[in-house]
């Protein structure tokens, strides 16, 4: 259990930061990004985390991982100017799939996963 839960200020402020950058760079190539969720928890070592999942809309193909691995770079600063320590992990989710019921189930409860 996580003793202190990120101020829902400081991850509103981080969720503008982050919209804004995304749709800067992708707006221009039909891409929307909506909502960005956060989930703040202590891993298995005790190290704090912060899984950072960007549900988008539109075509994947024009996602540019290349720039999406590197959301470090303006991420890491917005992080620490907001005083959150938690280590970042982004995923990006297509909107059809967050929305789809299937996506929320887990894989040891579904009946077509393979072992």
């Amino acid at each position: 259990m996580i003793e202190k839960p990120i101020p829902e200020e400081k991850l509103d402020a981080l969720r503008s930061i982050m919209h804004e950058a995304l749709t800067k760079r992708f707006a221009p190539d039909g891409l929307t990004f909506d909502p960005i969720v956060f989930e703040h928890e202590i891993d298995y070592e005790g190290d704090e985390l912060l899984w950072i999942k960007i549900i988008f809309d539109g075509d994947q193909g024009k996602l540019d991982p290349s720039w999406t691995n590197r959301m470090f770079l303006f991420l890491d600063p917005a992080l620490e100017n907001l005083g959150i320590t938690a280590f970042p992990i982004t995923s990006f989710i297509e909107k059809s799939e967050w929305e789809d019921p299937y996506y929320w189930i887990p894989d040891y409860l579904r009946e077509d996963v393979e072992e």
